[in-house]
């Protein structure tokens, strides 16, 4: 799926400090989606799989407050070691008051 195919009912929401995430915005929820870029896919023996951009579905919710909490949790998540239970914090929480500066403006 790409932008292109989504639906034109929807309100796409973006912002370069939560990319490669955004949020699609429709009459009844807010869609949490990842846009996954070529030669990102790595699957068995080091082959690159993906051969063009493509938009994933992450999660669905009611709320803008909760989209942004998840992806908050995902761009934490993405790092795949912390060493210290103090560097998970500290990433949790530079990543969350990045996120509520966008919502605080």
């Amino acid at each position: 799926m790409s932008e292109n195919q989504l639906p034109s009912s929807m309100t796409m929401i973006k912002d370069p400090s939560i990319e490669p995430y955004f949020i699609g915005k429709d009459a009844n929820s807010y869609t949490v989606y990842e846009t996954v870029y070529p030669g990102t896919n790595n699957k068995g023996r080091g082959r690159k799989t993906r051969s063009k951009e493509a938009i994933k579905t992450l999660s669905f919710h009611s709320t803008l407050g909760s989209a942004l909490g998840s992806i908050a949790k995902l761009k934490v998540e993405k790092r795949p070691v912390y060493n210290t239970i103090k560097e998970y914090i500290t990433e949790w929480t530079r990543v969350k008051e990045e996120i509520n500066q966008i919502v605080n403006f």
